[in-house]
């Protein structure tokens, strides 16, 4: 899928650590995350950040050490009875919690500053993925009406789950329901249970309003200055070697005052997400699974660990602790999906999908192919056809793709040839046909994997990408405008929107479509430079022209807001 993507500044690591340190020393949590991995020493020595703040420390326990770093599922058998254990909510603190409203604004804030990173995932069906996850976790919540899952109207999280292509294994929970997950953990995790696990941790986190709670005891003024300290730090992040000095100093003393709180959030989260995961239908041994497998990979308790590192959540008690819940729950068998096996596929070729790389990723995936089990096999065979099409080599991408689809259909419905439809395959073989040039055969699957999959954004940008190479620009116009009115908050729509009208000709709903796209990365300057081209390029009717001029005097008002906020004036 063709993205238009705004070029590469800051690196979202160093993005993350700046907004990780900033939080980590205003708010008193030690943050929520899984971790492992050594910190890249590009990231380690170029962020400058004065005075106290921290909000999201979860984003990244990977950078408090120099040792530590930084979709469609069938649905299960319900799960059998659980211990009646009831736990307290504590996600309501009232007046001294932060309003789920302005959590929502910084965290949108925050993904403003996310979205334009060249290491933020474009990925759809990995997309799709984790928010089906996301999806069927959260209607478990609210049939157990956990606090804050049936929230209505405009207090409720609008969940979104992304992924950022690292090797490390981590995961981290914004303000306002956003969850992001680093590709190095689903290649990592070995059934789509213990990918849950982590995702019914996270979401914890959210319902519990962990970081809102924290956010909220600090002063007003404080609060609305978030967003522009966040930037502040992400401008002063050029200055190598600048960071040395917080690293060492105000962050570990932070943390060391946070420590018992931090405790307490992540045995809540625990609990709500074994919660989760259970009513769910996954299999519950999945967090402990995952958990053990982490701290001997990582060594995270050997000698010469910071010692705040060695309270952290990732402890023998807290394994212990999962592992006696799991015992209450009768044993079950839960098979893992076959989509898990193509999404970590998929995963390794985000995260390593450079041309210098493609040599060293088929040999891993030629490596899986010759495994003896049928989720390694599925994996290795769906990444060779990945790397095939990569490299333009169209006939053995349809070869390895029909071998995944074979060991897929055999063992996945045993006494049937039917397979319960793959998304990730159906989309490569869409992608696959577009590439050969049969533009109605590729139309064809997508809008056969948007029927059976109406929510995937894979299946509808597949279907918008046939269309236009089949020359039907006024027919995926007519889908992207409907789209964007049900999701005006999606970037992927209206960047394919902008195409849509830049092959119909349309110069000024092309700039305005772009217009959009750019505020939704926080390009205010670009995104009303879009507009006012749109504005005075001609061509638009009366309705059209007033729109955007409504439009724009919207987004000059948000900008001189947020510019506000920041303590800064409006370029004139």
């Amino acid at each position: 899928m063709q993205v238009i993507k705004t070029p590469r500044g800051i690196s979202f690591f160093k993005r993350i650590l700046a907004a990780h340190l900033i939080l980590s020393s205003a708010w008193p949590s030690a943050g929520f995350v899984y971790a492992a991995g050594p910190v890249p020493s590009s990231i380690t020595g170029d962020v400058s950040v004065q005075g106290e703040s921290a909000a999201l420390q979860n984003l990244g326990r990977a950078v408090q050490s120099p040792d530590a770093r930084s979709a469609n599922l069938p649905l299960r058998n319900a799960p059998l009875s659980q211990p009646s254990f009831v736990l307290p909510d504590m996600g309501d603190p009232g007046g001294d919690s932060l309003s789920r409203m302005d959590e929502k604004k910084y965290g949108e804030m925050i993904m403003r500053q996310i979205r334009p990173d060249a290491d933020y995932s474009n990925d759809l069906p990995i997309y799709d993925y984790l928010n089906q996850m996301e999806r069927r976790l959260l209607q478990a919540a609210k049939r157990l009406q956990l606090g804050g899952a049936n929230e209505q109207g405009s207090g409720a999280y609008s969940f979104e789950v992304f992924a950022v292509k690292d090797s490390s294994i981590n995961a981290f929970a914004l303000p306002g329901g956003f969850i992001g997950f680093h590709t190095g953990l689903l290649v990592s995790a070995e059934t789509d249970s213990e990918v849950a696990s982590v995702m019914g941790h996270e979401t914890g986190h959210v319902l519990q309003r962990h970081l809102a709670r924290q956010m909220g005891r600090q002063t007003t003024n404080t609060m609305i200055a978030l967003a522009g300290i966040l930037l502040g730090a992400l401008a002063a992040s050029r200055n190598p070697g600048a960071a040395s000095g917080l690293m060492q100093g105000g962050q570990a003393v932070a943390i060391n005052n946070q420590l018992s709180y931090s405790r307490d959030a992540e045995r809540e989260a625990d609990r709500i997400g074994f919660q989760i995961l259970a009513e769910s239908g996954y299999d519950v041994n999945g967090a402990p699974g995952f958990f053990q497998r982490l701290q001997k990979a990582t060594g995270i308790m050997d000698n010469g660990v910071p010692s705040y590192v060695r309270t952290h959540p990732l402890t023998t008690d807290r394994i212990a602790d999962m592992q006696d819940r799991a015992r209450n729950i009768a044993n079950r068998n839960v098979p893992t999906a076959v989509e898990f096996y193509f999404i970590k596929a998929r995963a390794r070729m985000e995260q390593s999908a450079s041309s210098s790389q493609m040599y060293d990723l088929k040999n891993t995936f030629e490596g899986l192919s010759k495994q003896a089990t049928p989720g390694k096999q599925m994996e290795g065979l769906y990444g060779l056809a990945l790397v095939a099409l990569k490299q333009g080599k169209f006939d053995q991408a349809s070869s390895y793709l029909q071998q995944a689809r074979n060991l897929a259909n055999s063992v996945s419905a045993p006494g049937s040839p039917i397979l319960c439809q793959s998304l990730s395959l159906d989309i490569t073989a869409s992608e696959l046909a577009l590439a050969r040039g049969k533009g109605d055969e590729a139309l064809q699957i997508a809008q056969v994997t948007l029927k059976a999959f109406p929510q995937s954004y894979a299946a509808g940008a597949a279907m918008m990408n046939a269309y236009l190479k089949l020359g039907r620009t006024n027919d995926a116009i007519t889908w992207l405008k409907a789209r964007t009115r049900l999701q005006p908050n999606e970037v992927v729509w209206w960047s394919m929107l902008s195409n849509a009208y830049d092959q119909a000709k349309n110069v000024p709903l092309r700039h305005y479509a772009l217009g959009e796209k750019y505020a939704l990365e926080g390009a205010w300057p670009s995104a009303i430079e879009q507009l006012k081209i749109a504005r005075s390029s001609g061509g638009a009717d009366f309705y059209q022209a007033s729109s955007i001029d409504a439009r724009l005097r919207e987004m000059q008002k948000q900008y001189q807001e947020e510019l506000k906020e920041q303590g800064k004036n409006m370029p004139s």
